[in-house]
């Protein structure tokens, strides 16, 4: 304070939670050198509430340091007081550390890295592990018993999980690249130990059978881009506070939901399969699940249900917000006509564009978009709000603005992203703001993007 510039730490009166916490801010291995700064420093990088310890960003440059890594990991996670400082959060990403003659000390590491972490009573966990013979999950791992959040990403992973039963405070999984065996109860176990466990996400996984028998409290389902053998079931019982549904990547060929469940969000992202599905399969699903307050559909899905005579055997009318994904081809953009007359209490709609995947369809000689409407009413009445993004001038994207501006008499804002530029843009908005609206309070605005 002098100014007289003498050798004194200017932290050495700093408690060790609050050096922990600054160098938890720093990437990995910045943390490790400011270790060397004084030897207050020493230990604070073992005081840090939150680590993110992965080793191809720690030395991205040099792979072969797998034993200073090592190293510096056991430093890290080692108590550096009694009793150690909490630790709230931890990353470990080993992709890279199992290679060669290094694989089995990795392992061994790895499961005192974890019974170090259970020591500290670890919250929230996220563990990355490569494709190995031995990279596999410690007996350790279920010492973690304060868990509320566990992250596990295993690079095709072909053993059976543990059971979970150690986790009782577990509130959110997520599992990415496992294998879930029809003839395994690694559900059943999950939900009769973990009773407070809320978000479920399922990632890249192959499965089998998902069975989801309650009680239980789970609120949020996420199926993302998961793979089912030939003849998979996914089966949801009991889950009264089950809420939202996310369901991408391929189908599953049964759908069983009870007819407790009432959700509130559901996005059904299922692609084209490359063998023909059971007929029924979608339909069965969206029968069960599709009555929800908010709705966004796939073109494949929309594609399936495209004929008037399919939709009218839904009920769609909880559906509040409608979110539409659809491929840029000529009657793309009017294939959800028949959707938006069953979804006849729907007050925000969005459309969004995508390339197609298939060839450019033209449609009759004299420009009509034949069979799309099914001669019947588009009836939107309590439609507030429409966004859409990359609408071209195409007959279908031009006809769509024109049905919404048309059947809409509550309409209070349209906004449109053009997928075109300048001239075209241009002309695309002139031939809209001619249309006629059905309500006169409609603002209709154009926007380069969202």
């Amino acid at each position: 304070g002098g100014g007289g510039g003498g050798g004194t730490d200017p932290f050495e009166g700093f408690p060790d939670a609050v050096l922990g916490l600054i160098v938890s801010k720093l990437p990995f291995r910045s943390a490790v050198a400011a270790s060397a700064i004084s030897r207050r420093w020493r230990g604070a990088v073992a005081a840090a509430p939150a680590l993110d310890l992965d080793f191809a960003a720690a030395f991205p440059a040099a792979p072969r340091r797998r034993a200073a890594f090592a190293a510096a990991v056991t430093a890290a996670l080692g108590p550096c007081s009694a009793p150690p400082h909490p630790l709230h959060r931890l990353r470990l990403a080993l992709e890279g550390l199992f290679d060669q003659a290094f694989a089995a000390s990795a392992a061994d590491h790895l499961a005192s890295w974890l019974a170090a972490a259970a020591a500290r009573g670890v919250e929230r966990l996220e563990l990355r592990l490569p494709r190995s013979r031995l990279a596999v999950l410690p007996p350790s791992l279920l010492a973690c018993t304060s868990l509320t959040s566990l992250t596990l990403r295993l690079d095709h992973y072909a053993l059976p999980l543990p059971s979970f039963t150690t986790f009782a405070r577990l509130s959110r999984l997520h599992l990415a690249c496992a294998s879930l065996n029809a003839d395994d109860d690694f559900f059943g176990d999950l939900f009769s130990h973990c009773a407070e466990l809320r978000y479920l996400i399922l990632e890249q996984c192959r499965i089998g059978a998902l069975r989801l028998t309650g009680p239980s409290r789970l609120c949020s389902l996420a199926i993302t881009d998961c793979s089912w053998t030939q003849e998979s079931a996914l089966a949801v019982f009991e889950m009264p506070e089950l809420r939202i549904l996310h369901y991408s990547g391929a189908i599953a060929s049964r759908h069983i939901i009870d007819g407790d469940v009432s959700l509130d969000d559901v996005l059904l992202a299922i692609e084209k399969p490359l063998v023909k599905p059971r007929e029924a399969a979608l339909r069965e699903l969206l029968t069960l699940v599709g009555n929800a307050r908010r709705l966004v559909l796939s073109p494949w899905c929309i594609e399936q249900f495209a004929r008037p005579e399919e939709w009218s055997k839904l009920q769609l009318d909880k559906v509040r917000r409608l979110a539409c994904i659809i491929e840029r081809r000529e009657e793309g953009a009017l294939s959800i006509a028949p959707l938006l007359s069953s979804c006849r209490n729907v007050e925000e709609l969005c459309v969004s564009v995508v390339p197609s995947q298939g060839k450019w369809r033209r449609n009759s000689d004299d420009g009509e978009c034949h069979g799309v409407l099914g001669g019947k009413r588009v009836s939107v009445k309590h439609l507030k709000v429409v966004r859409m993004k990359y609408i071209d001038e195409s007959k279908s994207g031009f006809e769509l603005v024109k049905v919404l501006l048309k059947n809409a008499p509550a309409l209070e804002t349209m906004t449109i992203v053009p997928s075109m530029d300048g001239l075209e843009q241009a002309k695309f908005r002139r031939r809209v703001l001619k249309l006629r609206k059905s309500s006169q309070n409609a603002s209709i605005q154009f926007r380069a993007s969202e």
